[in-house]
Formats: structure tokens, C-alpha cells, sequence
């Protein structure tokens, strides 16, 4: 059976780019026919240049959320990056884990500030030149900067507003995914239990 590519475009100018994302992201999710016992989000990039610390600024923001089940790999403290991507990916478990990778991406100007979801892996360091294994089952990327001329020379001086925003989104959206499928069920179960004692 071929996978269909799914890919949207969420502009973070949008007032409803939380709602929208949040709403496919979800969809996404449940799309998904292989059965997993646990989620692992990979945010991938460095904190040594702005626009690359996407991902691991969502990771960060992520790892805060311990009232959930789940696992984050990259962090602003322990980041996911080109020399340790490798060991990260083989210490996931693939065979019940949904693995959201998360990274900045490079683009056109029109699209800088858009967030995009795919359910199609990611390829880190595509955009510098860097051939590095594709990581998740599910994708997010933050395009940050323009593709083309100098791309890490344009990761370095990218806006903290902008990738900061873009990363607060991404990791509300995640939250979210992990809220409908861990607590919003034992919740409805307790009320469903106290209406029918």
C-alpha cells in the first residue's frame, strides 16, 4: 500500500495558527494505523545558532510537562545534533514508539515563519548540505530562514522572537496531542463514573 503525503502550512501571522495546528496535528496522529504503546518527541538543531534552536527549544519547553508519558530527545541542554542524531535514533524503540521529530527548516521568503506538518520523516541538515539519517514518523518544521546563499550564516542571525513564537506553538500543539490521548480519557472515565453512582 502506498503512504500518501500529507504536508500543511501553518503561518504563525495566522490568530488561529494554535487552533488550526492543534486540530491537524491531532488528525495526524490518529491517522496513523500502526499500533504505539508511547510518543518520543526528537527535537533536533543546536543552541549555538538562533534559528537552529528550534528544536530544541521545543524539547525544552516539552521536558517542563512530566505529568504526561512520553519521552523527549534534544534539549537546550542536551541537544540532538549531527554528531549524536545516530545513537538518538537507536535508542528509541520503533516497534511501539510515535516518533515526532522536530526541527528549523530553510525556505523561501514567503514562508518564513511557517510551521509545517508532515506525516513524512524529516531529513535533518538537508538545508546546509548535511547527509544525516531521516528521523520520525510524524514531522514539524519551523522555517526560519531563506534557503540557498549562506544558509548557516542565515540560521545565526534569524529573529529569537520568531523561532521562540513558532517553537511555543509546536510544543502547545504537542501538548495537546498528549492531553487527548492521556488525560483527557481518565477524565472522562471519572465522569462517566460519577454520573452513573
Amino acid at each position: 500500500m502506498v503512504k500518501v503525503v500529507k504536508k500543511a502550512h501553518f503561518t504563525t501571522n495566522d490568530k488561529m495558527c494554535q487552533f488550526k495546528l492543534n486540530k491537524a496535528i491531532l488528525a495526524m496522529t490518529s491517522d496513523i494505523k500502526k499500533r504505539y504503546n508511547r510518543i518520543a518527541v526528537v527535537g533536533i538543531g543546536s543552541d549555538r545558532a538562533t534559528g537552529d534552536s528550534f528544536g530544541p527549544l521545543v524539547g525544552h519547553m516539552l521536558s517542563k510537562y512530566r505529568v504526561y508519558d512520553f519521552d523527549v530527545y534534544g534539549t537546550i541542554s542536551d541537544p540532538v545534533h549531527a554528531k549524536n542524531i545516530e545513537e538518538t535514533i537507536k535508542s528509541i524503540d520503533h516497534s511501539n514508539t510515535l516518533v515526532i521529530a522536530v526541527d528549523a527548516s530553510v525556505g523561501s521568503p514567503e514562508h518564513i515563519g511557517h510551521i509545517v506538518l508532515s506525516n513524512q520523516p524529516i531529513k535533518p541538515g538537508n538545508g546546509v548540505g548535511k547527509n544525516l539519517p531521516p528521523v520520525g514518523d510524524i514531522s514539524i518544521s519551523a522555517v526560519v530562514a531563506v534557503a540557498g546563499f549562506l544558509p548557516l550564516i542565515m540560521l545565526q542571525n534569524t529573529s529569537l522572537g520568531m523561532v521562540y513564537k513558532m517553537a511555543e506553538i509546536t510544543a502547545n500543539s504537542i501538548r495537546h496531542v498528549l492531553y487527548k490521548q492521556q488525560l483527557e480519557p481518565v477524565r472522562r472515565n471519572k465522569i462517566n463514573l460519577h454520573i452513573q453512582t
